[in-house]
């Protein structure tokens, strides 16, 4: 009777521990279906700025009666920031589910509202009657060449809004690890690194 009851005690166990390793089996297999490829947005940032723009008279001979001018353009703007998937790495250890999220960057270019260069939204310095340089299309539109690059170096330096990019991307992978996991969260661990 004793060695009976022994026998159930071991049998049960082999089970309990078969059950245990198909769920880390099925963790491990079906993690490795998720595709991580391309850019994951996770943050659009809002800009309202002002951008100057200098226009100098040139120098030439000809250009003796010209001036020097400036024009400054109020302008709105957003810009995407995420991070890329082909930098995340998923490695499945047992029922440890080691993550590396990379750094949040800047996803495509800054959207600069280009309604706002238009020659009327401009305030300018004006001309008189000797000395001119008017203000042209292609002023207007290396103003905003200057709008945006200046939006893309903003969002860069913010480490803040970049960490928050970033922390949201870990949310969004994190949702992604339970939905294709087959299994109870509660039987796995989710260790996270961050670049």
């Amino acid at each position: 009777m004793k060695n009976l009851k022994g026998l159930v005690i071991i049998f049960i166990s082999i089970l309990l521990t078969g059950c245990g390793n198909n769920d880390i089996d099925k963790l491990s297999e079906n993690l490795k279906r998720i595709e991580l490829t391309g850019n994951l947005v996770t943050y659009h940032a809002f800009y309202h700025n002002v951008v100057e723009y200098d226009k100098p008279a040139n120098t030439g001979f000809l250009d003796i009666l010209r001036k020097d001018r400036r024009l400054f353009a109020e302008y709105t703007g957003t810009i995407k920031l995420g991070i890329s998937l082909s930098r995340v790495k998923i490695d499945v250890k047992g029922n440890n589910i080691n993550v590396f999220i990379p750094k949040a960057t800047i996803i495509g270019e800054p959207n600069v509202d280009k309604n706002d260069f238009k020659k009327e939204n401009f305030i300018e310095s004006s001309d008189n009657l000797i000395f001119t340089n008017s203000i042209t299309a292609d002023d207007s539109s290396m103003a905003f060449d200057k709008a945006q690059n200046e939006m893309k170096e903003n969002a860069l330096k913010d480490e803040e809004l970049l960490a928050m990019a970033q922390k949201r991307a870990k949310i969004l992978i994190e949702e992604n690890i339970n939905q294709f996991s087959g299994i109870s969260s509660n039987k796995y661990t989710i260790n996270w690194e961050y670049e």
